[in-house]
């Protein structure tokens, strides 16, 4: 079963109704469900083919289509693309409406030269049937800096890109409906959006059995996937590693990367800027607000979920691992440490709950901006603006067993920092909150309190 991806469907859906030959480029992060949203789409459309690209020179890729894989289409042992591209029109010969082309993993195709995209584009100006073909790709760095350039001219006659985002975690939610709620958070934290991720957990166990049996068991699948995922995607891993290492465990600015790694600050900076263009980390800016000057600037952070776990709960102790009982070493490292390690995902839930009641028009504004103001002294986990000023704001406990009226000051003090004034507070806790929150809700009508069971 596909979750969550009607909307995608719905994209692909109306690009096939469009007028005349389309060419779009599908692409996002490894494990993301990218060919399972393919599979979906290629099913309720008869008229289709998909090929399968490997990292392989042409000659051996359009062998491999002719007479390994499952095509049918009467290729020669060694057929050219022009050979290819024939065939395929002799293949939909009868076919009435628009027929579907699909080329996975293209980037593949195009490594060695531009044959591929030059025939692609040839052929679909001379066929005189209607196609809908979809250039699929994990090389995101590559597809949003290099394709264009790479492909030349041929890169007019693209007519969409379509990036796949991270499953939310509603549809984690949807997906293990037998976790427990505080399962289904601190699950999210871990595997992030990833349903590849998603697959390796027993939806009928629980969470703990899960990390035990699927992570850090000596031979489990999991556990190397995130150290594999950098190596997969990218040379000298030592160094990258220890960079990851680093953020996993705290070190957010280039000066404290600098200070652990001693690698030079412009030798940084490079790997810093490979990482982001791959997705495995970003750059996090306050939003701004006129108390600019007391803002942190240049806070870098792991973005991929499993990475991040990865290097603060495996990499460390990989060598502990392999000697250590599942169960003992799940006690040790993970379960102490787990709570706050999801303090720091938890804001990302309550930021999909703003986005669902803005949408609705529930909320108090209806924003148009939404950041959060990272400050020298503290943080507000969100800061919205609508187009008239006005500001909602909000603050995200999962940590704490309870939110106490000191958070809800301190809040109100990086308020002053940022020289905001806001018109709506919303307070987001796992736990309860004190008499002193509660009796300010009672009495401010701009403060709305919000426990796990709205969420």
């Amino acid at each position: 079963m596909l979750i969550g991806r009607d909307s995608e469907i719905r994209v692909l859906n109306e690009y096939k109704r469009r007028s005349g030959n389309q060419v779009m480029v599908l692409y996002g992060l490894f494990g993301i469900g990218k060919t399972a949203l393919i599979q979906e789409f290629v099913s309720d459309n008869p008229n289709s083919l998909v090929f399968s690209c490997k990292q392989v020179f042409d000659r051996e890729q359009l062998y491999q289509w002719a007479n390994v894989a499952n095509t049918n289409l009467g290729l020669n042992e060694y057929p050219e693309y022009s050979d290819l591209f024939r065939a395929i029109d002799d293949h939909f010969a009868t076919s009435e409406g628009k027929n579907i082309l699909v080329f996975d993993e293209f980037q593949y195709l195009l490594k060695y030269g531009n044959d591929f995209t030059n025939e692609l584009f040839s052929f679909l100006s001379a066929t005189d049937k209607n196609y809908f073909c979809i250039l699929v790709s994990s090389s995101i760095e590559w597809v949003e800096n290099s394709m264009v350039s790479k492909i030349g001219t041929n890169a007019r006659g693209i007519t969409g890109f379509f990036k796949v985002k991270e499953l939310t975690f509603s549809d984690f939610r949807t997906y293990f409906t037998k976790f427990r709620y505080d399962e289904c958070v601190n699950g999210y934290a871990i595997l992030g959006g990833i349903p590849k991720l998603w697959r390796y957990f027993d939806k009928n166990k629980s969470l703990k059995d899960n990390i035990i049996n699927n992570i850090v068991t000596p031979g489990a699948p999991l556990l190397t996937y995130g150290e594999d995922f950098v190596k997969m995607e990218l040379r000298e891993t030592s160094i990258y590693s220890t960079i990851l290492y680093a953020l996993a465990n705290g070190k957010n600015k280039l000066n404290d990367l600098f200070s652990h790694t001693l690698f030079s600050r412009a030798k940084i900076s490079v790997y810093i800027k490979n990482l982001m263009e791959l997705g495995i980390v970003s750059k996090e800016y306050s939003v701004d607000t006129e108390g600019r000057s007391n803002t942190q600037k240049g806070i870098y952070d792991i973005a991929l979920n499993y990475v991040d776990f990865s290097y603060k709960f495996l990499f460390p102790f990989m060598d502990e691992l392999n000697y250590k009982e599942p169960v003992a070493y799940f006690n040790e490292h993970i379960k102490p440490n787990l709570k706050r390690y999801t303090a720091k995902y938890f804001p990302a839930i309550c930021k999909e709950f703003l986005e669902k009641e803005n949408n609705f028009g529930n909320l108090p504004i209806h924003y148009t901006k939404m950041g959060s103001w990272i400050g020298k002294a503290g943080t507000i986990d969100f800061v919205c603006k609508d187009n008239e000023g006005h500001i909602l704001i909000a603050l995200c406990n999962w940590e704490k067993p309870m939110m106490r009226y000191d958070d809800y000051e301190w809040l109100m003090f990086c308020c002053k920092q940022a020289k905001i004034k806001p018109d709506a507070i919303f307070l987001f806790s796992a736990g309860d909150f004190d008499d002193g929150i509660r009796f300010a809700a009672s009495n401010k009508k701009n403060i709305r309190l919000i426990s796990i069971d709205e969420l």
